[in-house]
């Protein structure tokens, strides 16, 4: 079936696309090792500065979407959005795909999650000191906790809810950005081979997490693959939501104590 709005679309080469994913990097970049780095120093708890350097620029990639969606000349109506962002209706071969993508990124995660401790012992690789302990990687992260950012889980489901919001952004922030606006317009550009350029793309766009870099290629590939394959985005959000999903489920045994 013909997709009425992808006359609209203009090609992402190479140029642009080191653009929109880049710009995006440094944006998080500055966040976490400058912004992130001044709050430490001035005695701002870990919390607040955990979700002021990591929910405001992904917040800022949802709205990014939003703008460059409108910037095209599209309608905000729920036919045109989800026409243009490829929402499309799940079919079974859809969970399918989600549910072998989940694990496909769990079991790569899993066999080369050694790695971030082997590469932070290089200078280039090794994390900032002021790094909080959530995301810090010289530190043993348990799936279940009993306290998040310096404060005692128990009974705190406010936490839960603050952490799912973080959730929302980070989830629909990237997955709109990248597979919904970004991926169809690379495809445009790259045929074939779009899903191993934005893959590798979306790998280095986490250049801040530089000692997760050998995970994070492989699965942004494998997500990238599938995403292209399908041309519908709600896989990439559904594999990728049950993916960062697992610390919050830790974080809620947690809270029930």
């Amino acid at each position: 079936m013909e997709i009425p709005h992808a006359i609209k679309m203009k090609p992402m080469g190479v140029k642009p696309s080191i653009l929109f994913f880049g710009i995006p990097s440094v944006i998080l970049s500055f966040s976490i090792y400058y912004v992130m780095q001044k709050l430490h120093e001035n005695g701002v708890n870990e919390f607040v500065n955990f979700y002021v350097t990591l929910v405001a620029p992904l917040a800022l990639m949802l709205v990014a979407a939003l703008i460059a969606y409108k910037v095209e000349g599209n309608s905000f109506n729920w036919a045109a959005f989800s026409n243009r962002f490829r929402l499309k209706r799940m079919t079974r071969k859809d969970w399918i795909y989600s549910l072998a993508l989940f694990i496909a990124m769990g079991i790569i995660y899993g066999a080369l999650s050694f790695t971030s401790k082997w590469l932070i012992q290089f200078k280039l690789f090794a994390p900032p000191e002021f790094l909080i302990p959530a995301v810090d990687p010289r530190l043993e992260q348990n799936i279940i906790i009993d306290t998040f950012l310096g404060i005692p889980l128990k009974g705190q489901w406010w936490i839960a809810g603050t952490y799912f919001i973080w959730l929302l952004f980070n989830i629909f922030g990237e997955e709109l950005w990248w597979r919904g606006y970004i991926l169809p317009r690379q495809e445009l550009a790259f045929n074939k081979w779009t899903w191993v350029i934005h893959g590798i793309l979306w790998g280095l766009f986490h250049i801040f997490w530089k000692w997760n870099l050998i995970i994070l290629i492989p699965t942004s590939l494998a997500l990238s693959y599938v995403v292209y394959k399908r041309k519908n985005t709600w896989i990439g959000i559904i594999a990728h939501m049950a993916n960062n999903c697992v610390p919050l489920i830790g974080m809620i045994i947690g809270i029930i104590g």
